[in-house]
């Protein structure tokens, strides 16, 4: 399990906004000790709560990188600290808003992390936007799954392109929702990476979608006739 860091934040930064503890930290120059104070108490307010969100949304996703969740937990703080000074605490002044905009802007940074760790990966059939796709096995699924292998054998009719962008997609739709969007910013680093536009994007994402529900349609349907 994860847990806090082993220092106990100074009384002098309990009640200090996250914006003002990230300008803390981004005067580590200045004053290292107020920063180390001003870290560990931004951990300790943000930690555990991205970690269940991250088991729960990304968990399965983030194996095919070989890394577990707290590296990506870790990670994110790691990267947060670093652009400290980037962070822009907006007009919210209730504990409530402020911790939403913290903890927004923090899976930003995970989401990030993670299309960086899976650019490399050459399976995504773990995906969990692909489980809206197809009944799971139950239980662990064996290499041996015929949906699973199914499921391969569709990934492989798409070309480098619409995997990636429907790997990416993966990291922000939640699944069995429709009429979901990527982020502006996300269908434009897709755009600059494969030189067309983020509306051309959106249409890569939607014809390989459909390439892979009629390749399993069918076939799956075989399957349950079999069986």
């Amino acid at each position: 399990m994860l847990s806090s860091r082993a220092f106990v934040p100074s009384p002098a930064v309990d009640h200090v906004s996250d914006a003002e503890l990230l300008e803390r930290v981004s005067q580590r120059a200045t004053n290292a000790v107020a920063a180390r104070a001003a870290e560990t108490e931004f951990y300790d307010r943000h930690a555990r709560y991205l970690y269940c969100v991250l088991v729960q949304r990304v968990r399965r996703p983030l194996a095919l990188s070989g890394r577990e969740v707290e590296d990506l937990v870790q990670e994110t703080f790691f990267r947060a600290f670093a652009r400290a000074a980037s962070y822009h605490g907006g007009d919210a002044w209730d504990q409530d808003s402020q911790r939403r905009r913290s903890r927004a802007w923090l899976g930003r940074i995970a989401q990030r992390l993670l299309a960086d760790w899976l650019a490399g990966a050459r399976e995504v059939s773990a995906s969990p936007y692909l489980e809206t796709l197809a009944e799971p096995e139950p239980g662990p699924p064996s290499s041996r799954s015929p949906k699973l292998r199914l499921l391969r054998e569709a990934l492989d009719t798409l070309n480098e392109r619409e995997r990636d962008v429907l790997r990416v997609a993966a990291l922000y739709f939640r699944p069995g929702e429709d009429h979901q969007r990527l982020p502006n910013d996300v269908s434009a680093e897709l755009a600059r990476r494969w030189q067309t536009t983020s509306e051309n994007i959106r249409a890569i994402r939607s014809r390989a979608t459909k390439k892979l529900k009629e390749y399993l349609a069918t076939r799956l349907s075989a399957l349950t006739e079999d069986a």
